[in-house]
């Protein structure tokens, strides 16, 4: 049996991508091991945890400084630099000891890891770099900085697997090699077979009134502050944001700010397995980042196809891919981005008119038998016949 060991920068616990991808690589008869990390505060967490017959998720725990040097040596090298480079150290340790066919590094924070295990030894192991965001264009990231390092780092990659056709044309202008495009998408399931999310009955919400969902990160760039403003003056419905982020409590004292209590639901994150049955409970899904970036104007966030699985109309961003989905297969509406005049107008919209409702609904059943895992996993499963043969 051939044998994958994959890096991530998270816990592995919510991390649908990653997981569809191992399982579509133990269908090619590939044992996968996935190497995440473990906070301090997620000692809950398995250290180590078998996935499925062939998939294994290992969690070296990250050191910090205890908390009162913490607070006496405020320095960003003693508080976060270094305890991520011992992490990576850690990883680095346990990628090399497997006797692995092919390292596959998830995003520009484990693309160090993956090349010291894999080519920095005598007989070299072949790497994929997979590319979740657009690391030159990301909030906060210098683009001078992260295309040099990128760029450096490329040298030692076989195969780079980017998101979309807008990305992978962007990786190309940069670094004149056109990469793998594996789309986001969610798996194919039959939505019918699970049980909506009581939400009506939890939260004393009226049958009169409409559910509006918001599923994912809470960070900057979303949106998220302009949907609140745009709930601000809309009746008939509640909305519900489900998910955790830098900006959850500042999203939670908007929202009171604003006095939307009886209107805004928060949500902590939902594990994957239980997410499905959140969102067969809305009537109405919102995807509404905002053009800050290219990370966010080329995104086709795993969302928007969670909303088309589970048969929900959406509301998005006019940006390149979310528009393709949405205007391009007639599930929903798009709004010029960061409009919260156009936002409001269009749940109004959508709100007041069953019939538009229940035809964009409809659509949703039809489009997402063309975007879905089991078209896009086959473009993966043929990478890995195609460089390990």
């Amino acid at each position: 049996m051939k044998s994958v060991t994959m890096f991530v920068w998270n816990n592995f616990v919510n991390d649908a991508r990653v997981l569809r991808e191992a399982k579509a690589l133990e269908e090619l008869n590939y044992s996968v091991t996935i190497i995440a990390k473990k906070e301090l505060t997620e000692m809950e967490l398995k250290k180590s945890e078998k996935i499925s017959n062939n998939i294994v998720v290992n969690r070296p725990l990250k050191w910090e400084l205890p908390e009162r040097l913490r607070n006496k040596f405020k320095t960003t090298i003693l508080n976060k630099h270094l305890p991520n480079a011992l992490l990576m150290l850690k990883m680095i340790m346990l990628g090399r000891s497997y006797n692995t066919d092919v390292y596959h590094a998830h995003d520009l924070n484990t693309l160090i890891q993956g090349i010291v295990s894999s080519k920095l030894r005598l007989k070299k192991k072949l790497l994929i770099y997979d590319s979740h965001e657009v690391q030159t264009s990301r909030t906060h990231y210098n683009f001078n900085t992260i295309y040099r390092i990128e760029k450096f780092l490329l040298k030692f990659v076989d195969e780079v697997i980017v998101e979309n056709e807008t990305r992978a044309d962007y990786h190309y202008n940069l670094y004149k090699k056109y990469p793998t495009v594996i789309h986001n998408y969610s798996e194919l399931y039959d939505i019918d077979q699970y049980k909506a999310m009581d939400l009506r009955h939890t939260y004393h919400i009226p049958d009169d009134k409409k559910i509006v969902l918001y599923q994912g990160g809470m960070q900057e760039g979303r949106g998220l502050f302009k949907l609140l403003e745009a709930f601000k003056n809309i009746e008939g419905a509640s909305l519900f944001m489900i998910g955790d982020g830098k900006e959850r409590q500042n999203l939670i004292a908007k929202h009171h700010d604003l006095r939307l209590e009886d209107k805004v639901h928060f949500i902590d994150r939902v594990p994957y397995q239980l997410l499905r049955q959140y969102t067969k409970a809305a009537d109405l899904g919102i995807q509404f980042l905002e053009n800050t970036n290219f990370n966010h104007y080329s995104a086709s966030s795993n969302k928007l196809f969670e909303y088309l699985m589970a048969h929900v109309p959406v509301i998005g961003s006019r940006l390149p891919e979310i528009e393709k989905i949405i205007d391009g297969e007639a599930v929903g509406l798009t709004v010029e981005e960061g409009n919260t005049k156009q936002l409001q107008e269009a749940i109004e919209r959508m709100l007041a008119d069953d019939d538009l409702l229940m035809n964009f609904k409809a659509h949703t059943k039809t489009a997402k038998l063309k975007y879905n895992w089991e078209v896009d996993k086959v473009v993966l499963q043929d990478l890995y016949k195609k460089i390990n043969f």
